[in-house]
């Protein structure tokens, strides 16, 4: 997981297994397609476009993580840019694919291992909201699921996350 270039952050408050972190801006290709929305073909998508499949035809680096941001009506993809291609970030060719700013701002997260399902992310999303009710922070995003490791590695070494931009008015 250290290879990979992750977004920038500063933990103000850890409560194992919770965090309260403050995310600088990033940018993120996201893949967003009313046709696909369990996201079935969206790592595939974004993949060919880090691969070369963008419009300056140009390999990009692999970075951490891949974030499904989670809705009741579909959920979206997406992949972080690495720094290095902020000032030209190549335009995708995918028309389900776009460029975004993913703006800073407060996120609250529970971290957890293992492989990832639906029943694992309901479980922790339901820890991160009673968290959330009890340090009196709103939601202030839909929930997100991120994801560090490929497929290959074993369980006792995967990093999951969820994720949510948080409002709050008893922060110091």
């Amino acid at each position: 997981m250290a290879k990979y270039e992750r977004p920038e952050y500063k933990v103000l408050l850890s409560e194992e297994p919770f965090e309260l972190r403050e995310y600088r801006d990033f940018y993120i290709v996201e893949y967003d397609n009313a046709a696909d929305p369990d996201v079935d073909s969206g790592f595939g998508t974004l993949f060919r476009y880090i691969s070369n499949d963008n419009q300056a035809n140009r390999k990009i680096s692999m970075t951490v993580p891949v974030i499904q941001e989670l809705s009741d009506d579909r959920t979206k993809m997406a992949f972080v840019v690495p720094k290095a291609e902020w000032e030209d970030i190549p335009q995708p060719n995918s028309p389900v694919l776009s460029v975004k700013k993913f703006a800073s701002g407060l996120f609250a997260v529970i971290q957890y291992g293992g492989y990832s399902n639906d029943r694992k992310e309901g479980e922790m999303l339901e820890r991160l909201a009673l968290w959330l009710q009890q340090k009196k922070y709103r939601p202030a995003s839909n929930y997100m699921l991120a994801s560090f490791n490929a497929p290959f590695v074993p369980p006792p070494f995967r990093h999951n996350e969820i994720m949510v931009r948080i409002t709050t008015d008893n922060f110091k």
